[in-house]
């Protein structure tokens, strides 16, 4: 029994060794949507209904709170900066666009007076915020980070132009992600 235990974890360890961690997704697919350039690397993880579901199960929010949240689009983004200074985000300066024209992001301020209305336990509240991109946020060199952002669900094809600061009398890095949709799109329910 100690040697398969053993074998098990050497294959484990040498796996691990050989296989890129950074890798989300099989060689066959295609990578996350997303932007690249010398200043900066964004990448978008839609999340469907029942990933997301079965998130804020583990983490235990109340049922009335994970039906609330199933009727939104989800997608983590990942941002790294790959200057040597500063890279500022400010999610007001985001803009998700489809051919029917904007998109509603929905900020972290509509969720407290919800979820105070819905008496949602403060654990569950500070966990969802936890899991939020934050609103603005400086990006010290070589840094990353990462968050969910939230949408209205839609079964459109969106586009997303997001705008990162640089400091001041410095033009902004503008990153465009185009052909985004919505983990499942094909069943999108109408927000509330």
């Amino acid at each position: 029994m100690r040697q398969v235990i053993l074998r098990v974890l050497l294959t484990l360890a040498l796996g691990l060794s050989l296989f890129p961690i950074g890798i989300l997704y099989a060689e066959d697919e295609r990578p996350p949507p997303g932007f690249e350039n010398a200043q900066l690397r964004l990448q978008l993880f839609p999340w469907s209904t029942e990933q997301m579901a079965a998130f804020f199960e583990a983490r235990g929010f109340p049922a009335s709170m994970i039906e609330t949240l199933s009727a939104y689009c989800f997608f983590t983004a990942s941002i790294k900066n790959k200057r040597n200074d500063v890279l500022q985000l400010d999610l007001a300066n985001w803009e998700f666009v489809s051919q029917d024209g904007k998109l509603q992001r929905i900020p972290r301020s509509q969720w407290p007076p919800l979820w105070k209305k819905m008496n949602i336990p403060l654990a569950s509240q500070s966990t969802f915020r936890w899991m939020l991109l934050p609103e603005t946020l400086n990006f010290y060199a070589d840094e990353k980070e990462g968050g969910n952002i939230v949408l209205r669900k839609t079964t459109a094809i969106f586009s997303l132009r997001a705008q990162f600061g640089l400091g001041e009398n410095t033009e902004p890095v503008v990153a465009t992600v185009n052909n985004l949709q919505c983990a499942d799109a094909a069943g999108a329910i109408k927000s509330p």
